[in-house]
């Protein structure tokens, strides 16, 4: 009789335990969290200002989920965050995350590993963990192979001929600044087309195309600058030094909106007044990327009317390849139409192997800027 209630008792424990160990994932709420960067500056803030937006006009709308928003100044603050909703008694219905950086990957894992629908924004980590790649449902970023297309097609619109000395200003070793430089190669060679946010898909025609050795002879790269305003002025004094009109670059391709507003502010500067001269004279085109409003200022100004301020020579263009920080929002608006409505997200593959969707860029230049600055897909930032 002992031995038989023992039992019972035992076989009824591991039921039931063994039950709850089964459902040993907590149940799901009815919360959608979105991580992103601080709503401060840049183009991340920008995306975040977007994020919120977004998620208010869906609380706004009562639907089935509430979105909540999480902001964090870096990884230690964002893998605190996630470890926190973890910790809750529910699990969230859905993540949307914008990493901070790939120190974040751990704490992302564990998202994947609970089964929690994560859709992946901008800083993607589907590339470093099997896992993640596996449980998200896509990973959205900026097409930077088209980036740098859009640049090298800006380029030979301007006038750039096979051959024709550039000068490169990369942003980081990162696969973000391989990925632009080798999309602005690839055009040139003919191997990429540019694939604008028009649907447009845009090649360089065959006399205008470029060999893989004039690449090589005719393309000098700075060291990278580290998305830096002082290093891009620091190393493009040092590259300008001793330059005529007959041995400076007429095309400078730099990666970032910054790096054009330190070259400019260079300039800007007494003892860089025989530089300012020859690079008045000589460059054609300079390129950024961004979206800073700043930039586009000077877009708009001649020298005559600039005062004190930046401006962009006469017989020079720069230009800024964008993709539109809003598609934050877009990612929101997936996750909301996956979990309300059972939307089968694949069909926004760009990339069905990879389970990705790339946004494109738009070329912003004096002219475009003009025609489309209360477009708020272009809405620039601070």
């Amino acid at each position: 009789m002992f031995k038989r209630s023992v039992l019972t008792v035992f076989c009824m424990a591991a039921l039931f335990g063994g039950g709850a160990f089964a459902a040993g994932k907590k149940e799901a709420g009815n919360t959608v969290y979105v991580f992103g960067p601080t709503p401060d500056h840049g183009w991340t803030g920008s995306a975040a200002r977007f994020a919120e937006e977004k998620i208010a006009q869906l609380n706004a709308a009562g639907g089935k989920y509430r979105y909540v928003f999480r902001s964090a100044g870096g990884p230690d603050a964002q893998i605190q965050q996630i470890e926190a909703m973890l910790a809750e008694k529910q699990l969230p219905a859905g993540v949307v995350i914008q990493a901070s950086d790939n120190m974040v990957q751990a704490a992302v894992e564990k998202i994947a590993q609970a089964d929690i629908p994560l859709i992946l924004f901008d800083r993607l980590l589907d590339g470093t963990s099997p896992l993640i790649r596996q449980k998200m449902l896509v990973a959205m970023s900026a097409d930077n192979y088209a980036i740098g297309a859009g640049a090298a097609y800006y380029m030979v619109e301007k006038g750039l001929a096979p051959g024709e000395a550039i000068w490169e200003l990369p942003g980081d070793n990162s696969a973000v600044s391989v990925e632009r430089a080798t999309g602005f190669r690839e055009f040139l060679t003919g191997k990429r087309p540019f694939n604008d946010d028009q649907g447009r898909s845009l090649t360089i025609a065959d006399d205008k195309k470029w060999t893989g050795a004039q690449i090589q002879s005719a393309v000098t790269s700075s060291q990278v600058a580290n998305w830096s305003r002082d290093n891009a002025k620091q190393y493009f004094e040092s590259y300008i030094t001793g330059k005529t009109p007959e041995t400076l670059a007429k095309w400078f391709w730099t990666m970032d909106d910054e790096f054009v507003m330190g070259i400019l502010e260079s300039l800007q500067t007494p003892a860089m007044a025989q530089q300012r001269e020859v690079f008045e004279s000589t460059v054609k085109v300079i390129t950024g990327c961004g979206g800073l409003l700043a930039l586009y200022d000077v877009m708009g100004r001649t020298k005559e009317t600039a005062g004190n301020r930046l401006y962009q020579p006469d017989g020079m263009a720069v230009m800024s390849p964008t993709c539109r920080p809003g598609f934050f929002a877009d990612a929101i608006q997936l996750m909301d139409d996956y979990l309300s409505k059972g939307a089968d997200l694949s069909v926004h593959f760009t990339d069905k192997a990879a389970k990705r969707f790339h946004e494109p860029p738009h070329l912003v230049d004096a002219a475009s800027w003009a025609a489309n600055k209360d477009n708020p897909s272009w809405r620039g930032f601070d």
